[in-house]
């Protein structure tokens, strides 16, 4: 099951191709804030739950994305909770050259936020933020219908950008669930 196929039809933020239909998860997609500073305003004890963490083969449309030529990647998998509820599904992909030296922590995280160590250092940069649908019959929506127990009322986003940190890419997703508008 895991790690969880993303879509594989993405939209610039700032495109509008693709409009968002929905106003509280539009505020979500095109916040340049860390969604753990975000979450934890919500005022709920905030807690990331680590799903999955493995080295897997990386398609070349992700070495493409991120400009690398490793055969592989760490991919870490959490949930962004408020008290025990599922607000955020995150996968993160970081090619093998990336964690290594002092990013070679990246891999340690365990249920710390990521978010926290990018958005507080200097020398992380992120691209532009691109948007995706969640189909409820795909593998991540069944994740959530099923597993998470979210039920796909109105239309599921999913975003994704690249952060750099000291030079090293990182694919970052992120996938706004239901009950984060509930």
């Amino acid at each position: 099951m895991f790690p969880i196929n993303l879509p594989n039809l993405w939209y610039s933020s700032d495109q509008n191709e693709q409009s968002i239909n929905h106003s509280d998860a539009e505020s979500w997609i095109c916040s340049d804030s860390s969604l753990t500073v975000k979450i934890k305003e919500l005022g709920i004890a905030f807690s990331v739950d680590l799903l999955n963490q493995v080295n897997r083969p990386v398609s070349s449309e992700i070495q493409s994305l991120l400009a690398v030529t490793d055969n592989s990647a760490l991919y870490r998998e959490v949930l962004l909770k408020q008290g025990n509820i599922p607000l955020v599904y995150a996968q993160t992909i970081m090619p093998d050259s990336s964690v290594t030296g002092t990013e070679s922590m990246l891999s340690e995280l365990g249920n710390q936020s990521l978010g926290q160590v990018l958005f507080q250092s200097p020398q992380a940069i992120r691209s532009n933020i691109e948007f995706a649908v969640v189909e409820p019959n795909s593998q991540l929506g069944q994740f959530i219908e099923q597993q998470l127990q979210q039920p796909i009322k109105r239309t599921c986003y999913i975003r994704r950008s690249i952060f750099h940190l000291n030079g090293k890419p990182l694919l970052v997703c992120e996938c706004f669930l239901p009950a984060l508008f509930n």
